[in-house]
């Protein structure tokens, strides 16, 4: 357990952890005693998901969980910057962690190809088919000429697919980008298989600025910061 004991002024977040050897192939439920002052006690139920036919030491990145996988933007596994180009951290930006931005804002357009400026993010879905990528952007006018602001996205080697940011300009989608102070725009993917898989998004356009990515394989749930970040193994 991250956290076993103390005193809380605010929500702390508990990472709990198994002893896998000893946990059953498939789905099943653990139980968390949580005990407070004057003897009080509340239990918390823990699913435990052990997969069948997956060994713990393939899993590597950002791990699939009760329907999603949720990357803060600046926990890519590698970034990618043409000469003269380069990725600038915001700390403490936006609704969550920070927010990342290509620079400079005078850049060309970009075309997405093998030397092309991107993240990568490590993920590892236990599902397959058709997902949901939410891509968490500042709310940026359309500063440029042209139909909008844009951003590709991708997984491992398929096409990068081109967003256009302002592609829905309607009077609704622009009041609340202002009243939430974000922008999430919604990309169609199919992922072939469950296992390891490296999630792209490619610079097409400067001036947005990325502070969240949300793989949603059908649990996500309404909220106002979105899912919290998952759980990421290191190699």
């Amino acid at each position: 357990m991250s956290y076993r004991r103390g005193t809380l002024t605010r929500d702390e977040r508990v990472w709990v952890s198994a002893v896998w050897s000893q946990v059953p192939k498939g789905e099943s439920r653990g139980t968390v005693t949580v005990r407070g002052p004057d003897g009080r006690s509340v239990s918390v139920a823990v699913p435990v998901s052990n997969p069948a036919g997956v060994e713990r030491e393939e899993v590597e990145g950002f791990v699939e969980a009760d329907g999603y996988v949720s990357i803060e933007a600046e926990h890519y596994a590698r970034a990618f910057a043409p000469e003269g180009t380069r990725w600038q951290l915001i700390p403490d930006f936006g609704r969550t962690l920070s927010g990342l931005t290509p620079f400079p804002v005078t850049m060309p357009e970009q075309k997405p190809s093998a030397q092309g400026m991107r993240l990568e993010y490590r993920v590892y879905l236990f599902s397959s088919g058709p997902v949901m990528l939410d891509a968490y952007l500042a709310p940026t006018l359309k500063f440029l000429p042209g139909e909008g602001l844009r951003y590709a996205v991708s997984f491992d080697d398929e096409v990068p697919q081109i967003v256009n940011v302002h592609a829905n300009e309607t009077q609704a989608v622009w009041e609340r980008s202002v009243k939430d102070s974000v922008r999430v725009v919604t990309s169609k993917h199919a992922v072939s298989r469950p296992g390891p898989h490296v999630l792209k998004f490619w610079v097409v356009d400067p001036g947005l600025v990325l502070e969240k990515l949300v793989v949603n394989t059908g649990g996500v749930r309404s909220s106002y910061l979105g899912p919290p970040e998952s759980f990421r193994r290191a190699p």
